[in-house]
Formats: C-alpha cells, sequence, structure tokens
C-alpha cells in the first residue's frame, strides 16, 4: 500500500530546483539527455503546448501536485514531467524554439512570478515512486498511458533487474502480467531481422500500435503457427521457432500492420472470413520458408535467386489447389477459355498460388493450452495449425487420434489420476494405456465433476451407437492400421468437429 502522507512536500523554483527526468518513458532517447531535448520532445510528441495554453487561461490546477525524487544533488521530477516542462516553458519560451511564438502569444496577460513557484512532493526512494507512476499510468485513475508506453514502464524495470515475480507482487493493484507479457512480446518483434530497415523502426516508434499484435497474440491459433509460448500465469514468453522462421513473420505482420492491411478491425474475430484469412497468409509463408530451408537452392541446382517460394507438382486439369477450372482459386481465363494476358504491373500477382480456402485445415482458434502440459502436446499442436487437411487427410487423422489420446493422458497427469488411468487397462492392455482405456477412464472421471455434457461427446467417440461411425475411436483405429482404409477431408474434419469441444475442456489452463 502507498502512504504519501509521510512525503514531504516542499516549495521549489521550477527553473532553477527541478530537473525534468531522461528515464521518462514517455522519452524516447537516452538518459542524461540535456533538458533543451527533453522539452522539445514533450512539446513535439506529448501536446505540452496544449497545456501550456490551459495553464495561462484557467491557472495551474494543484490538485494534482508533482512528485520528484532526490538523484545525488538534483531534485527530479518523476511524476509531472509534461507539467514542469510547460512552467519552464512558459517562463522561457526560448526552450521551445518551433513554439516561441504561440508560447509567447499565451503568456501575455500572466504573471510570471506566480508561477515560479509550486509545490511538490518528494518520493522517500524509486521504488515508492514507481508504485505510485504504476498506479497513475497503469490502473484506472486516470486516463492510461498508450499499450507502447504501459510495456515500456515495466520492461525498463526488467531491464534493470527487477524480476516478474517481484513487479507482480510490488504492484498489486496493476496487471503487471499483461504489460509484461506485451512487453516481451513486442520486444520480440523489436530484435527480429527486417529486410527494410523502415519496418525496423517503426515497430520501435511510439506510434507502432501495439494493439493490433496484441489482438493477434491473444488468438492461439496465432501462438502456434508463430510457434510463441505464453505463460500467462508466471508471466513469461518464449519463441520456439527458428530465428530465421520469426524473421520473415514478423516482416510480414509489421509490413502489413504499417500498410494498415491488417487492424483491430480485420482481426476482431476468429469467425471472421478476414481473420481466416490472414492465418491463411501466415501459413503459407511458413511452410514456404521451411521448405526453402530444408531445400537449399544450390541442392535443387538451381541459382540461389531462382528458388521457387513454394514449389508443388501441378496436376493437368485442375488448379494447384485441387479446383477444376471456373471454380474459386481459378485464374482468369478469356472468353476463348484461354488464360487471360496479364499485365506487366500484375505479374507479381499471376505468379502468385491460388489461395488455399481456410476449411483446407482445422479450426484451432479456440484452443488454449495449459503451460503445465509437456512440450509434446504444443508440439502436436502446432503441426495440426500447419496441416493441410485437404491435401493430407490421412496424415491429419492419424495425427488427431494420436493428440485425443495424448492429450487425455497429460489431463489425467495433470489431475494427478495416472494410477487410475493405468488401472483402466488392466491385463487385457498388456500394460500399456491406448485410446480406448483413456477415453473409459475420461468418462468415469467426467461422471463426478459438472462436465457431463462431454460424456455423450464420449460414448459418441467411443461408438456407442450415438451418432455416426466417421468420428468413433474404431474409425481412427481402422485409419491407423487397416492397410484396406484411408481418410479423406470430409471425415478429418468430422472427427475434428466431434472431438474439439472435449480437447478444448482438457487443455485450457
Amino acid at each position: 500500500m502507498i502512504d504519501m502522507s509521510a512525503w514531504k512536500e516542499i516549495s521549489v523554483d521550477v527553473v532553477d530546483e527541478l530537473e525534468l527526468d531522461s528515464k521518462n518513458v514517455r522519452l524516447e532517447f537516452g538518459e542524461d539527455s540535456p533538458e533543451s531535448d527533453i522539452i522539445q520532445d514533450l512539446f513535439h510528441n506529448e501536446k505540452a503546448l496544449t497545456l501550456v495554453e490551459s495553464i495561462c487561461k484557467v491557472g495551474l490546477l494543484t490538485h494534482e501536485v508533482p512528485i520528484a525524487i532526490r538523484r545525488g544533488d538534483q531534485l527530479v521530477v518523476v511524476e509531472g514531467n509534461r507539467r514542469i516542462a510547460a512552467l519552464k516553458a512558459i517562463q522561457n519560451p526560448f526552450l521551445a524554439p518551433e513554439f516561441q511564438a504561440r508560447i509567447t502569444k499565451a503568456r501575455n496577460d500572466v504573471d510570471l512570478n506566480a508561477l515560479r513557484r509550486i509545490s511538490v512532493k518528494v518520493a522517500p526512494n524509486e521504488d515508492e515512486a514507481n508504485q505510485l507512476i504504476a498506479a497513475i499510468h497503469t490502473g484506472n485513475q486516470r486516463v492510461s498511458w498508450s499499450p507502447t508506453r504501459q510495456a515500456a514502464f515495466f520492461q525498463a524495470q526488467i531491464d534493470a533487474g527487477k524480476s516478474p515475480e517481484y513487479l507482480i507482487s510490488h504492484y498489486p493493484t496493476v496487471e503487471v502480467k499483461k504489460f509484461i507479457i506485451r512487453s516481451q512480446i513486442l520486444k520480440l518483434f523489436r530484435d527480429a531481422n527486417y529486410n527494410d530497415e523502415l519496418l525496423k523502426d517503426y515497430v520501435k516508434s511510439r506510434t507502432f500500435p501495439v494493439s493490433v499484435l496484441a489482438r493477434l497474440y491473444g488468438y492461439e491459433e496465432f501462438l502456434l503457427l508463430a510457434q510463441i509460448r505464453i505463460d500467462e500465469q508466471a508471466a513469461l514468453v518464449k519463441l520456439d521457432s527458428t530465428r530465421s522462421q520469426f524473421d520473415a513473420l514478423a516482416d510480414k505482420i509489421v509490413g502489413d500492420i504499417k500498410s494498415k492491411r491488417i487492424n483491430t478491425r480485420t482481426l476482431n474475430s476468429t469467425k471472421s472470413e478476414s481473420y481466416a484469412e490472414y492465418m491463411d497468409e501466415l501459413r503459407k509463408l511458413i511452410t514456404s520458408h521451411n521448405e526453402r530451408s530444408e531445400v537449399p537452392p544450390a541442392a535443387a541446382g538451381m541459382p540461389p535467386q531462382s528458388a521457387p517460394l513454394n514449389p508443388r507438382p501441378s496436376c493437368s486439369g485442375a488448379t494447384q489447389n485441387g479446383s477444376q477450372p471456373g471454380q474459386p482459386g481459378q485464374p482468369k481465363t478469356s472468353k476463348a477459355g484461354q488464360p487471360s494476358a496479364t499485365a506487366p504491373h500484375d505479374q507479381s500477382k499471376a505468379n502468385e498460388k491460388p489461395k488455399e480456402p481456410s476449411q483446407n485445415y482445422l479450426n484451432l482458434s479456440q484452443i488454449k493450452i495449459d503451460p503445465s502440459y509437456p512440450p509434446a502436446i504444443r508440439k502436436m499442436c502446432e503441426e495440426l495449425a500447419l496441416i493441410n487437411a485437404k491435401k493430407f487427410p490421412n496424415a491429419t487423422l492419424d495425427l488427431l487420434r494420436t493428440f485425443l489420446e495424448k492429450s487425455i493422458k497429460a489431463y489425467a497427469e495433470k489431475l494427478g489420476a495416472e494410477a487410475d488411468l493405468k488401472k483402466q487397462a488392466g491385463q487385457q492392455g498388456g500394460g500399456f494405456v491406448q485410446l480406448g482405456h483413456c477415453l473409459t477412464w475420461l468418462e468415469e472421471h467426467l461422471k463426478t465433476t459438472k462436465k457431463t455434457a462431454f460424456i455423450q461427446v464420449i460414448k459418441k467417440i467411443r461408438g456407442n451407437k450415438i451418432g455416426g461411425y466417421i468420428p468413433t475411436v474404431d474409425h481412427m483405429n481402422a485409419i491407423n492400421h487397416n492397410h484396406h482404409v484411408f481418410a479423406t477431408a470430409d471425415e478429418v474434419k468430422a472427427c475434428w468437429d466431434g472431438m474439439e469441444g472435449l480437447i478444448r475442456v482438457m487443455l485450457k489452463p
């Protein structure tokens, strides 16, 4: 709890006795910057001129006293820098050269001596000052800083050696975990290597709309594609993908944010067409990158610059995504049935692969994985997010069966019920716990909980005469073991639709 009653309040001269804080997270230049630079930055980027005009019209409102701290022999303002900058500029308009005329005009009828001395409270140390700053700017008592500035405040403390655990306990009224995660995600993107240096500058700028990035990493499907793990309880972020893969992903995402290809509206819902299309674009990018990484151009006998982005064999009479002429995904044709001529400036579009519709992939947007689960669970989920079920239905369904079984085992382990699960196998299983045993145990377990609605889901998967044959264990086992049976894309979708809700319940944190 912050107790400001013991903080000393003193009267000071704003010109001679107060220094602006070069560590202020509003600022983007280094510490020990001259005060003139700080003032100009606050006028350019933080609307200090508006405050000058307000003070000159209605006076200095004293309901909130600036907070200062002693650093050596200096008295440094840590809260209220914009006000102090405005007051200093009122006394000396030359401090903000580009705004000098307007400041001079605003202060014409002002008693300068009345604004020369003000009261400030002196915080006893940096920690207590930071607690107050966090309560003001990341809590609900005042209009908050921008999301980027909020993240920067906590990232600055982490950079100074404070642990997430310390910050979480030290700021009990603030959503510290959210801000730490935001700062770590932002750091990932700021540390990426971009083909265009302007993108690197953009993602580091105060104008970068981190809210769009937050919309993306708020969806588990995106985290699976990007191979980013977020432990919300510990406020930790880990990148599992290769650096080059993430660089390619960051280059596209930041470029698309800058060009306004994506924003919080286009990513507003996982059910929207624009969201599905963008996830497909990211899948295509990751798949292309992985294929290029696995097959070096020199090994393929091609010059480095001529390696195809995503080489795939094409079939006569069909487009690369399997559609027939005249169907969606088919290149435009002329009236004579021949491919239409492409203007030179459209050549890049002509070389693009037809877009693969989102229904080719499983919808994993509602899946959320408990970070305490073994890495294998997340790895399988990452593969399921990337695999094209229409092109590879047998591989997808085989992985789905494994994913269901392992998810149940991980759930049992989380509940400390591994012994009960093994009992289900008994002598019949020869000591091995198989999918049928897992489902039997899960059904018995759910009878003891309030999640009884999923009992019928399990019965359907077990094949107890509820629903059709396709989403059952027997069907999945046949795909897995019977050399006369194969899967179709529709069967994969039916199986996933039948188990998705159950998977979601078991994997959620």
